[in-house]
């Protein structure tokens, strides 16, 4: 994929991500400050059609971008701490394993990462650990969004790569 290709095609992947985030922040889950992912699937699709550099791209470009257009400080931190724990695991897991790991495997992974990361930015906010209660309904949303998340950006890959053979 060239050079333009490719960037156009990581601002698509952005952009959507984005959109998914702010959509999905419109749903009232069952626990504060839960959410399901779905803008994974686009940095996750990135990892799979281009590469690490470009899925860390993408998922800082959205996380930069959404505290731009919310100016949430809170959320920020346990994004950024949920992807600077997730995104290395995930591009670990895939250029280690790429045979024996699925991709929803892999996801799953990312998304336990994500969970413990955004704990440990939670409890340093809040200055107690008692939010580490909070950690097995959060662990067991992720192994169901996170296998979900994965299947969705393999299909999604599948499909894309149609698009842009030789990537």
């Amino acid at each position: 994929m060239s050079g333009v290709k490719r960037l156009a095609v990581m601002a698509v992947l952005t952009a959507a991500a984005l959109a998914a985030g702010f959509a999905e922040s419109q749903f009232p889950l069952p626990f504060p400050g839960m959410r399901l992912g779905f803008a994974n699937v686009f940095h996750l699709a990135a990892l799979l059609m281009m590469g690490g550099r470009e899925a860390a791209t993408v998922a800082a470009a959205r996380l930069a971008l959404s505290f731009f257009l919310t100016g949430n400080a809170a959320a920020l931190a346990c994004s950024a701490c949920g992807l600077a724990m997730s995104l290395p695991a995930t591009i670990v897991l895939f250029k280690l394993f790429p045979d024996s790991l699925s991709v929803p495997a892999i996801s799953v992974a990312g998304a336990f990462a994500f969970n413990f990361g955004q704990i440990a930015a939670v409890a340093l906010m809040v200055q107690t650990r008692e939010v580490l209660a909070y950690l097995p309904p959060l662990l067991l949303c992720a192994s169901v969004t996170g296998f979900a998340i994965g299947r969705l950006a393999a299909e999604m890959e599948r499909r894309l790569i149609r698009l842009f053979p030789g990537s």
